[in-house]
C-alpha cells in the first residue's frame, strides 16, 4: 500500500449553526470539511450521517487494513470465502488510498 498522504486521524466531527465541519483531532484551524445544512439538496439528518461518515474514514480505513492482514494469515490454505472477501477489501482499500 502507499504511504498515508491523507490527513492523520483520529478526526472529530464538530457541528455549529447547524452545519458540520470535520476537523483533526488537537487542530480546530484545519478543517478536512464543511458540510453545509443550507443549499446542498439533503436534510439536517443525512448531512449529520454523512459528516459521521467523513469522520470515521481514518479509523475505518486503519480497521480495514488491519482486518485484510489478519484475513490473508488466516486464509494461508485458499478459503473461498475469505479469498473472496480479500478481493473485495483489497479494492477498497485501493480506492480509499486513490490506487486505481
Amino acid at each position: 500500500m502507499n504511504a498515508v498522504t491523507h490527513t492523520p486521524g483520529p478526526w472529530t466531527l464538530v457541528e455549529h449553526d447547524r452545519d458540520f465541519f470535520v476537523l483533526p483531532d488537537g487542530d480546530d484551524n484545519g478543517c478536512i470539511t464543511e458540510i453545509p445544512n443550507r443549499g446542498n439538496g439533503r436534510n439536517y439528518d443525512e448531512n449529520q450521517a454523512n459528516a459521521r461518515l467523513i469522520a470515521s474514514a481514518p479509523d475505518l480505513l486503519l480497521l480495514l487494513k488491519q482486518a485484510v492482514a489478519r484475513v490473508e494469515i488466516a486464509n494461508a490454505e485458499g478459503n473461498p470465502i475469505l479469498s473472496a472477501w480479500l478481493q473485495d477489501a483489497r479494492a477498497a482499500l485501493a480506492k480509499a488510498e486513490g490506487i486505481l
